[in-house]
Formats: C-alpha cells, structure tokens, sequence
C-alpha cells in the first residue's frame, strides 16, 4: 500500500482506488447484485425455526448482534435483508481495503448500513463506528470467526461488544440441500439454484458487566455449532467444516 494510500484509509478507513478501479467496482457492483437476486429468487425457503426470537427484539426496537458463522454468511445475509420491511436494520462491516470496495457497493446497495473496519488494521476505528450504528438502532451481522478463521472458532471480539453497548448476540445458521462450497478457510456454503433452505435463528445470549468474554465466546460457539446441526439435520446433509 501507497503511503498516500495509508494516509486515506487512517483518514477515512478506506483504501484509494484508483480510476480503473472505481470503474470496475461501478460496473461489477450492480451485476453481483442482480446476480444474487436471482439466485434468491430461485431458492425454496422451507421455513424460518425460532423466528419469534428475532421477531421479539425487533418488535420492541431492540438492536441486536446478528451471529453467524462466517461459512454461513451468503443465505443468512440475504434473509436478513429481506427483513428490513419488519422493522429489522442490518449493519455489515467491511474491510477498508481495496476488495472491500466491492462488497461495500454491493452491500450498499442492498440496503444494509456498512460499517468500514477490520480488527487488524482499524480495529478502533471500526468499534467506534459499531458503537454509534447500535446507538442509532443498527443490527451488526457479525461473524465471531472471521475474517480469516479459524474456522468455527468464536473469538471474542463479539462478546466484547455486546458486552459494551448492552446489546443481545443473536445466534443463527441457515442449511441447503444443494449447495457449492468454496476451498477458501471457512469452506462457504453457497446454495446452488432451486436448492430448498431453511433458517435456524436461537435464543439471544446477554452480556452482563462482570461476564468473561472468552467464556461467553465459547457459549455462542457452541450455540452456532448446534445450530448447524440442527438445520443441516433438516436436510440430511453434511457440510465440510472449514479450516481450524
């Protein structure tokens, strides 16, 4: 990175791009888009189990921290969203790199508030930000084991947070019976067209003052895992779990 870059992404917690880079990102943004629209389309919800849990909090105003493995994102992001007409406001933070960019502008565009930040390099920028986005009514979806894994292993950045702003973890998986999964770290799952789905969303999890962070990780951990077992149970399928 450019010291002129490093300068932009302190001020403003992104990464400049250059004209050409702008251009792909104005063009490629609207076609990842309309892509995902239309595999949405596709799919074959066949239920959403514990959805009174999410429902209870929106109908009283309540922001919550949206928890899902970072394997679980793609579907989970998408039903989210769909959510915005009851009440719910996503937040999404993104990377202030220049591959940020990309899912910045496509997030954006779906609706959702994006928070520019990473852990590893404007980490208190980017807790500062989630702070006021929660203030404003803002529900982070956040994936305790990302951005790079291990995977399936919650850190407990999440906890920390809710821990801060007082504000419920909400844990949640989704399950396909058809599905491609990358060979990235966390082996996402990306249903394939005409899949059926399901959603699986538990009960919220409090911080209060005096609770161990690392403990409290361990406990959303272990409510995600169940949670995947769950709706991949569902289905019948097994999913590779990704790199620990």
């Amino acid at each position: 990175m450019s010291r002129q870059s490093r300068a932009h992404q302190q001020r403003t917690a992104r990464t400049a791009l250059s004209r050409r880079q702008r251009v792909f990102v104005a063009v490629m943004a609207p076609l990842v888009r309309g892509l995902a629209r239309l595999l949405v389309a596709t799919l074959r919800p066949v239920g959403v189990r514990g959805a009174s849990h999410l429902d209870a909090l929106t109908d009283a105003g309540q922001p919550v921290l949206l928890c899902c493995w970072h394997q679980r994102l793609v579907y989970s992001v998408g039903w989210l969203l769909s959510r915005r007409s009851a009440g719910l406001q996503p937040g999404f933070l993104v990377s202030p790199s220049r591959d940020g960019e990309l899912i910045a502008a496509v997030v954006d565009g779906f609706g959702a508030r994006v928070i520019r930040g990473s852990a590893n390099r404007t980490g208190a920028r980017a807790l500062r930000d989630m702070y006021g986005v929660i203030r404003e009514g803002v529900s982070p979806i956040m994936h305790p084991d990302g951005p790079h894994g291990p995977a399936k292993v919650a850190k407990p950045g999440t906890p920390s947070l809710a821990q801060l702003t007082r504000t419920p973890m909400l844990p949640m998986s989704f399950a396909a019976d058809r599905y491609w999964q990358l060979g990235s770290w966390d082996a996402l799952i990306i249903p394939k067209p005409f899949a059926r789905v399901v959603i699986h969303i538990g009960a919220p999890i409090e911080m209060t003052r005096g609770d161990d962070a690392e403990a409290r990780a361990a406990v959303l951990g272990d409510r995600l895992a169940r949670l995947d077992v769950a709706a991949d149970g569902e289905f019948g399928v097994s999913p590779a779990p990704g790199r620990r």
